[in-house]
């Protein structure tokens, strides 16, 4: 019978910590005594080497060739041996295999064939065959047929991953993309960092920079905005002014007294504090453009799958956002922040946000909805059984 001492997780985006789900996933099995291997694609972004800990990265060309192989052509056979070399070369015994999105999900069934290595599926971002194709799908579809379990962020995701994978089969788990525990802030900010007076109080747009999370729009908008507030770009890889070129803003046009532009990059999506003390307000703006194929449906049915959101409340602060659906709705239930229609509302939204009444929302909300730790012990009795071939039917939610 198998015991869980080494995992393997299939994470091809290589940003494993900064993704709050996964990052407490690395956690709960380095606390637990499992030893985990990280396959990734090498970038700038550095992850730290720590105790009971492998990286095994793989190069841009091999990336390259990964995506004309599995994305491109969509080969069942050039997969498989592809996996296959991975495997007789870089991989170990492992007793589970987690494989995240797509192509995570694809070799993990591919060394599941080889090795009947047990693979939980861990989902990000769905594709959906009317936005790709129906070889593209036919991939990801036989790869899910002997799934153990799989994850994802709520009951809307899960329901268009269930028919566009055909995982009706296999038992699922509901975790929102959070982090564990409440956020501490620092003494030492970005705000401060930046020179900001002590009187104003500051929104802040972060994460990705680009026309479906509508910066552009928000930055214009900051001239109705009043006196007291001021706005704080800060993309997550410190790239804010080289990002916001690309979407056409003029940094140099831009009013510097209300405007103000982060290059920092903390490592890690649960180390923030230094980034959002003295934060007043966050934005977290939605607009499927349709442009390619995780900026369309993924993004129109983006549920509880908003790190970024996540992030601003477990620090306590209070959300700007539009009309995106679940986190919009539940945001007018429980008073975390507030919904704006169109731009020329934002204005007089941050006017309504009171951050010591709005604050507690966001933590209470936080707490009783999306901290991994609620999650914590089911996930981890979750990858035992999965260790072990079994399905339960037991849903985590």
């Amino acid at each position: 019978m198998r015991r869980l001492r080494r995992v393997l997780l299939i994470h091809p985006e290589g940003n494993t910590y900064n993704n709050p789900t996964l990052k407490c996933i690395v956690d709960l099995l380095l606390d637990k005594g499992v030893h985990v291997d990280i396959r990734y694609q090498k970038s700038e972004l550095v992850l730290s080497e720590v105790s009971g800990l492998t990286l095994l990265p793989f190069s841009l060309t091999y990336a390259r060739i990964k995506n004309l192989i599995f994305n491109r052509i969509c080969s069942k056979w050039l997969s498989w041996v592809s996996v296959q070399l991975e495997r007789i070369f870089i991989y170990k015994n492992y007793d589970l295999i987690i494989g995240v999105d797509r192509l995570g999900l694809i070799e993990a069934a591919f060394l599941y064939q080889s090795t009947k290595t047990p693979y939980v599926f861990f989902s990000f971002e769905i594709m959906f065959e009317i936005e790709t194709s129906k070889s593209y799908k036919l991939l990801e579809r036989g790869a899910s047929k002997y799934v153990t379990h799989w994850v994802v962020q709520d009951e809307l995701r899960a329901s268009k991953l269930e028919v566009e994978n055909e995982l009706g089969h296999v038992p699922c788990s509901l975790i929102p993309l959070a982090s564990s525990a409440t956020g501490m802030v620092t003494n030492s900010s970005l705000r401060d960092r930046l020179r900001i007076p002590k009187n104003k109080k500051v929104a802040l747009i972060m994460g990705s920079i680009s026309n479906w999370s509508m910066t552009g729009d928000i930055i214009k908008s900051v001239l109705t905005w009043d006196e007291e507030w001021v706005l704080i770009v800060h993309e997550r890889y410190g790239n804010t002014e080289a990002a916001l070129s690309s979407i056409g803003v003029d940094v140099a046009e831009i009013n510097h007294d209300k405007v103000f532009f982060s290059s920092d990059a903390p490592e890690k999506v649960d180390d923030m504090g230094c980034i959002l003390s003295g934060v007043s307000a966050g934005f977290a703006f939605y607009k499927p453009d349709y442009s390619g194929i995780y900026t369309g449906r993924n993004l129109k049915y983006l549920g509880l799958a908003s790190g970024k959101i996540s992030t601003f409340l477990r620090y306590g602060i209070p959300i700007v956002m539009n009309e995106i659906g679940l986190y919009a709705e539940m945001a007018k239930r429980y008073h975390f922040g507030v919904v704006a229609t169109n731009m020329a509302q934002i204005a007089g939204k941050l006017r309504l946000l009171d951050q010591k009444t709005y604050g507690a929302h966001a933590i209470d909300f936080y707490n009783s909805t999306l901290d991994f730790d609620r999650y914590k012990k089911d996930v981890w009795e979750m990858f035992v059984r999965a260790a072990k071939g079994h399905r339960s039917s037991d849903k985590i939610s």
